[in-house]
C-alpha cells in the first residue's frame, strides 16, 4: 500500500478566482481537482511495475520521465483549462515529487508542448483562454495558439 500525503482540497483556491479558463465555482474546481488527482493516481498504478508484494513491504518501480510527461499532458487534456502550481503540486503528490514536477513541466515548456502562464498556471496550448494570449510566459508556444485562433475565426466557405 503507498502512503497518500494528506493535503486539503479545501485549502486550494479556485484558480486565481476563476481565470484558469472560465468562471467555475469553488465545489466544482475541487470536484475538478479530486477527478484530475484520481486519474493521475490510476495511471501510476496502470505504468508502475510491482517488483515485491509482501504484508511488511512493497516494492515498485519508479516511473520514467516519458511516463510523468504523458501522465502531465493527460491530466492538463483532461482539465481543459489552466492549472497552477499548487494544483498540480496536489494532483501530483503521491505519484511524483515536486522536484520532478518542476522538471517535466520546465522541458514541456521549452519543447513548447504546454504554456505557462502568469502566476504560476500551465495548460495545453488549445486550452489557453484568448483573453490570457498576454500571459503567456513562453513565446515558443503563442505560435500554437495565434494558429488556433487564427482556425476559429476563418471564414468557411
Amino acid at each position: 500500500m503507498r502512503p497518500v500525503m494528506s493535503q486539503s482540497v479545501g485549502r486550494l483556491k479556485s484558480a486565481e478566482g476563476g481565470r484558469s479558463g472560465g468562471a467555475m465555482g469553488k465545489e466544482e474546481r475541487t470536484a475538478l481537482l479530486e477527478k484530475l488527482r484520481k486519474l493521475a493516481l490510476k495511471e501510476l498504478e496502470k505504468r508502475s511495475v510491482t517488483l515485491v508484494d509482501e504484508p511488511w513491504i512493497s516494492v515498485t518501480t519508479a516511473l520514467s520521465d516519458k511516463d510523468v510527461e504523458d501522465i502531465v499532458l493527460l491530466v492538463l487534456r483532461e482539465a481543459k483549462s489552466p492549472l497552477t502550481w499548487r494544483e498540480m503540486k496536489y494532483i501530483f503528490a503521491g505519484v511524483v515529487g515536486e522536484d520532478r514536477l518542476r522538471k517535466i513541466l520546465i522541458n514541456l515548456k521549452a519543447q513548447g508542448v504546454i504554456a505557462e502562464l502568469t502566476r504560476i498556471r500551465f495548460a495545453l496550448p488549445e486550452y489557453v483562454p484568448m483573453d490570457e494570449i498576454h500571459n503567456v510566459k513562453n513565446p515558443g508556444v503563442l505560435s500554437k495558439i495565434l494558429d488556433k485562433a487564427r482556425k476559429e475565426t476563418l471564414p468557411v466557405n
